[in-house]
């Protein structure tokens, strides 16, 4: 639980948490990326970070608010998972920041000051009844505020723009086994040249820019967060040699595995 922004060192580059991350914020910006879509939040919101999300902090500016990260550990011991509790699960990473009136969020205030106290003094029946309570709160708030977001983004949502939001889904999915555009045109049911095409002018990436930027993310994240050998991330990315991922990865950095590891 923290209240205090100031040192967000730890996600100045892309870091993966195997923790589900809610922030109310109630001044201030953060310039963020997760799963390399960009996002504001601003005052009077909440955001919902998932576990397994790819989390970048760009900027942040006179942020005041408070976080709670509950790790998978925690929602397994309270047998909760916030991603099947909130059932708009998927509509919540699709809208990012969910925009909440002060008087809303002012309610949660008491939790934080309940939890912070019961952790300290270790009464972990009542953290665990705490959490419970507090992870139906936040449920009810989003599928509230959500509902109204969503209806009226539905509205000026383009068929590009749908077709881009589906392209990230599934590199999302399949980027660690699929590094071929056909595979994600096929999953569309459209040509590659068409995909190519859409997410260019939309996005002013072409598709297999973005999926190759997602591998490497994915790649930065094993050689800078764990102990995986350069030939164990290899094959966890599903490329048939070390020497091939090695090539792929120097392509994309200018550097080697093993330099990029080096330099850290």
């Amino acid at each position: 639980m923290l209240n205090n922004f100031g040192d967000m060192s730890l996600f100045s580059h892309p870091v993966r948490l195997k923790a589900t991350i809610v922030l109310v914020c109630l001044k201030g910006v953060i310039d963020c990326n997760i799963n390399l879509h960009r996002f504001l939040i601003t005052e009077n919101q909440i955001f919902v970070s998932m576990a397994g999300d790819i989390i970048h902090i760009n900027k942040v500016e006179d942020i005041e608010g408070y976080a709670i990260i509950f790790s998978e550990a925690h929602l397994q011991h309270i047998q909760l998972d916030f991603r099947f509790r909130a059932h708009s699960y998927l509509s919540i990473r699709d809208n990012g920041p969910v925009s909440v009136p002060y008087e809303e969020l002012t309610y949660l205030k008491p939790y934080y000051i309940l939890m912070k106290k019961n952790m300290e003094e270790g009464n972990d029946q009542v953290i665990k009844g705490l959490s419970i309570a507090l992870s139906y709160t936040f449920t009810s708030l989003l599928n509230k505020y959500q509902a109204t977001h969503a209806h009226e983004s539905d509205k000026d949502e383009t068929r590009t723009e749908q077709l881009f939001n589906k392209f990230m889904k599934l590199l999302e999915a399949y980027h660690t086994k699929e590094r071929s555009l056909r595979f994600y045109a096929d999953k569309m049911c459209l040509t590659p040249k068409y995909v190519s095409g859409a997410i260019k002018s939309y996005s002013g990436k072409g598709a297999l820019e973005w999926i190759n930027e997602y591998v490497v993310l994915e790649a930065e994240i094993m050689l800078r967060y764990t102990e995986m050998s350069v030939q164990e991330i290899a094959y966890a990315l599903n490329f048939p040699t070390q020497s091939a991922f090695g090539k792929y990865f120097k392509q994309q950095l200018g550097v080697s595995p093993k330099q990029y590891r080096n330099k850290l």
